[in-house]
């Protein structure tokens, strides 16, 4: 398995030698202008317990885990973030090709501390704050240290190398970060009710969700095999005192609504129930197929009333907003009479 890095470089004073550098294969780190600042030799002369000059304290101190041989060090298919490289706020990540080498450049005489990487970000670095990047990643930018391990957000990093170079989003665009948690939260709400509810179970819960936007008294579950087209009919006055009945198919799909089943029974409610001025159809489906929204229209203009369908996005958060309440109102004892 692979192991996780970040490594500051000197992206102030270098930062054009260093990125052209890491584009063609080097992952170069400072404190090594002098011969004697390899980690080789270094690593030789304190097995031998012999003299460290401060020059070459200095480049051991940060850059000791480049070697491979040390313990706790980067090993070839690791992966490195590099941040502030080329852009501030930003990473380029790499993965690790083989092992260290040493080789000072003519210029600038430094940086000669080598890791072989190939550039997986490209010419694309991810941003601090783009889409999938979590807070706790975000949070290591603290660190003023040179190299230090993040095996803990290994899954983090390699969710954001799988999402690489799929889209701008994916590096540039700063996101909403609430809005990106709602999206997640539906998702994970799809997964449980998956669990908790297949098939007409789906039913009580959305009965009970209805019972609490129209009222207790004013919502009665019609389903069964005596339905009529109807799974829930609620009842309501607007705020003009004039009375409206709505008729409700509930599906829980997971395929984009394309069958029009539910649109006959909505016609079939319509015909069966005195009063109805509305229809709609509650689904956990993503979406509706052109042909199923053709199919929609021309049935409200049949009956010359609104059919509308409450698609799974709208359907999910008025769970997440109502659901504390629906909870808390199930527990409530009755009152006695």
């Amino acid at each position: 398995m692979p192991r996780y890095w970040i490594m500051r470089v000197d992206h102030r004073e270098a930062k054009n030698f260093l990125w052209s550098e890491l584009k063609a294969g080097r992952l170069r780190q400072g404190w090594g202008y002098r011969e004697d600042q390899k980690l080789e030799t270094i690593a030789a002369r304190r097995k031998k317990g012999a003299i460290i000059t401060d020059e070459q304290q200095d480049a051991w101190r940060g850059n000791r885990r480049m070697l491979g041989s040390e313990p706790d060090s980067i090993q070839e298919g690791d992966l490195i973030l590099v941040p502030h490289l080329p852009e501030d706020r930003h990473w380029s990540i790499a993965r690790v090709l083989g092992p260290y080498r040493f080789d000072i450049p003519k210029k600038p005489k430094d940086y000669g501390h080598i890791l072989p990487v190939a550039l997986l970000s490209g010419d694309r670095p991810v941003g601090f704050k783009a889409k999938g990047v979590a807070a706790g990643l975000r949070q290591t930018m603290r660190n003023l240290s040179r190299l230090w391990n993040v095996d803990h957000l290994g899954a983090q990093i390699q969710q954001i190398v799988g999402n690489l170079g799929r889209s701008a989003e994916t590096t540039d665009v700063e996101e909403d970060r609430l809005e990106a948690l709602l999206r997640e939260l539906e998702l994970a709400g799809l997964e449980r009710f998956k669990f908790h509810f297949q098939g007409a179970e789906f039913e009580a819960p959305c009965v009970r969700l209805l019972k609490m936007l129209y009222g207790e008294a004013n919502v009665e579950h019609t389903g069964g095999r005596s339905e009529n087209g109807a799974d829930a009919i609620c009842t309501y006055r607007d705020p003009l005192g004039v009375p409206h009945r709505v008729a409700v198919q509930i599906k829980m799909w997971t395929w984009d609504a394309d069958w029009t089943r539910p649109l006959e029974q909505i016609k079939k409610a319509c015909q069966s129930y005195e009063g109805i001025t509305s229809g709609v159809i509650l689904s956990t489906s993503e979406r509706v197929t052109p042909a199923f929204e053709a199919e929609r229209a021309k049935l409200q203009k049949e009956l010359g009333l609104p059919v509308r369908v409450v698609l799974r996005q709208e359907l999910l958060r008025l769970f997440i907003q109502h659901l504390p309440t629906l909870v808390a109102a199930e527990a409530e004892p009755e009152p006695d009479l």
